[in-house]
């Protein structure tokens, strides 16, 4: 493993990475650590060679760029998509000529397609998860951390050859490419921000309107805590305490102790804020309340059901056939489009971006058919 903080060694390992037919790549980034997270590690395994780079060092990363960009060179990721959305959002880096070994595993229909797990089945390799949850924004990293950051992509050159061939021979690689070229179209977007991100939170819909206004004091005055800190705002206080904080509407310190969720460092550290944000939420007069979030009245349409239904069972009996997850083969928002469109011709499913053309060539017509 050869670890790169400066620029000379940086340039000439993307010299090398911008010669060769394929390389593996691999990042590891600081979400469980930060509020802003950021790419921390770029992993890359030239032949026999582990490079391991230190992007938070004073790197121009722009050659990494090139060699991404360089459709002579093949990438190989393992779950890239989201390696593909933070090198994008990071450094507007963009991706040709990738191949995803999980995508590979999953059409070839195996149960577990985890590295771990593949790594073990091929080659007997064990894969030390330890440092899982590490914080990779730490320097400087010990060498059993830059060991197992190597680890993944020290073997995915190999994976890759054994599942390519395999996927050949069930005549299953031009469908693997057509998921690497939808995969290459990846681009980071930030989350649409309705203006009440507190309603992200699960489980909160049949609370009541003063509760809903506690857990918005809650939740922005956490988000700013976690702000000013570069923490994640679970790690200030989890989402549990809040709801359940919520619930109680404790009006006194002695009430909030009596919320299992809330910690007693929670009890020490915030008590006083925690019950201050839960007196000004109660305080307000109702027509500055959040409104409830009324559940949508359900029409179900029986007969777009019952289309569906049909189609499923089409889907199931193809699914099982090739030995493929069903939401690989087909999962249901395909088929509810197609039960919507009502196609009358195979031609018609053209209609339905999201399908693949290796979906349509395997269970197209016998889906078209079943409507008609």
């Amino acid at each position: 493993m050869k670890w790169i903080a400066k620029q000379e060694p940086f340039d000439e390992a993307m010299a090398l990475a911008a010669s060769q037919p394929v390389i593996a790549v691999d990042t590891e980034a600081d979400s469980l650590h930060s509020y802003f997270d950021k790419v921390c590690l770029i992993q890359i395994s030239i032949g026999t060679d582990d490079f391991v780079i230190d992007p938070l060092a004073d790197i121009d990363l722009r050659k990494f760029g090139e060699v991404l960009a360089n459709a002579n060179v093949r990438k190989i990721f393992h779950g890239g998509d989201y390696d593909l959305r933070i090198l994008n959002r990071d450094f507007g880096f963009v991706t040709s000529n990738l191949v995803d070994t999980m995508i590979c595993a999953q059409l070839l229909g195996y149960e577990a397609f985890g590295l771990a797990a593949l790594l073990d089945r091929h080659f007997g390799v064990k894969l030390n998860k330890a440092h899982q949850r590490a914080d990779w924004a730490m320097r400087p990293l010990p060498p059993d951390m830059l060991d197992y950051a190597a680890m993944d992509t020290r073997y995915l050159v190999r994976l890759y050859e054994v599942l390519r061939a395999e996927l050949e021979a069930k005549g299953r690689w031009e469908w693997a490419l057509e998921e690497f070229s939808r995969l290459e179209a990846i681009r980071y977007r930030e989350a649409d921000d309705d203006g009440e991100p507190f309603r992200r939170l699960k489980g909160i819909g049949g609370l009541d309107r003063r509760a809903l206004a506690i857990i918005r004091n809650l939740y922005g005055w956490r988000d700013q805590l976690a702000r000013k800190a570069d923490r994640p705002p679970f790690k200030i206080i989890g989402n549990d305490a809040i709801i359940d904080t919520a619930k109680a509407k404790p009006a006194s310190l002695a009430d909030l102790s009596k919320v299992k969720t809330v910690s007693q460092y929670h009890l020490r550290r915030y008590g006083h804020e925690l019950v201050a944000l839960v007196r000004s939420a109660m305080e307000l007069p109702e027509n500055e309340l959040p409104e409830k979030s009324e559940s949508r009245p359900f029409f179900r349409d029986k007969a777009l059901e019952a289309r569906i239904d049909k189609l499923k069972k089409v889907r199931d009996k193809v699914a099982k056939d090739l030995a493929i997850d069903i939401s690989v083969v087909a999962p249901r928002h395909i088929l509810a489009a197609i039960a919507t469109l009502e196609p009358k011709g195979v031609e018609a499913l053209d209609q339905i971006p999201a399908m693949r053309e290796w979906q349509k060539k395997v269970l197209g017509e016998e889906l078209v058919k079943t409507l008609l």
